[in-house]
């Protein structure tokens, strides 16, 4: 495992960091604008995420053929503790189907294999935005990110590391992609005590040799939770 967790002793829960993201307010506004409801209603912090059908759909109507195994594009040094197990995971199981791309733009990068491709610059860090808390930024529009979220459709599964917080904008992502996300624990694959009662299928990144993985019930599975949980019917 990537690091050591902190337990909260009543509720069996890891809340690392902090829980209110700007994208989600983001995402709650449109959501609540395309049904005619108030958006003064939209936080940085609700109990579960909220998306619109539109963003959804938009990245429905991509490219989902999985042409690839494995895949990672972010960033490693932003939160490098939490993201070594992703190097590692890389090294031993990724191949020439898969897509790595560490989105840092560090010179000193030491490619990991055929699979990377952070050298030819093509992932994008919000971090690195003077602006990183705007709406431009956090919410992400799917046009504007088309190689992102095409990458990830077109995978079979999506590493969903840890970052400043124990969990990841990147694991709502990876589900309206249709892919299965790879995490270090299950602590990183909900936000809030909500969340964490919505029992989705993950794998965890020691258990990938392990486990006889059901792919599309799985996916199934996760797409059936997704639009009951996280957006208005």
């Amino acid at each position: 495992m990537g690091n050591s967790l902190s337990i909260d002793p009543e509720t069996g829960l890891n809340f690392r960091g902090f829980t209110s993201y700007m994208g989600l307010k983001y995402h709650m506004e449109e959501a609540l604008l395309e049904k005619n409801l108030p958006t003064c209603q939209a936080n940085p912090n609700p109990p579960i995420a909220l998306f619109s059908k539109k963003y959804y759909n938009d990245i429905n109507e991509l490219n989902h053929n999985k042409i690839h195994d494995y895949c990672f594009i972010g960033s490693i040094s932003s939160s490098e503790e939490y993201r070594k197990w992703v190097i590692e995971f890389a090294k031993k199981y990724f191949t020439h189907n898969s897509i790595f791309i560490n989105t840092d733009n560090n010179d000193n990068w030491e490619l990991l294999g055929s699979f990377d491709y952070s050298n030819l610059k093509l992932g994008f860090c919000p971090k690195n935005n003077e602006d990183n808390q705007s709406k431009k930024i956090q919410y992400r529009i799917i046009n504007e990110n088309i190689y992102y979220f095409e990458k990830m459709c077109q995978s079979k599964f999506v590493l969903c590391p840890a970052g400043d917080s124990s969990w990841s904008f990147r694991f709502y992502e990876v589900l309206m992609c249709k892919s299965l996300p790879i995490v270090d624990t299950w602590h990183h694959t909900y936000r809030t005590k909500e969340e964490a009662d919505i029992k989705y299928k993950y794998i965890l990144q020691d258990r990938i040799d392990e486990k006889e993985i059901q792919y599309e019930e799985y996916i199934n599975e996760n797409i059936l939770l997704f639009e009951k949980y996280h957006m208005l019917n």
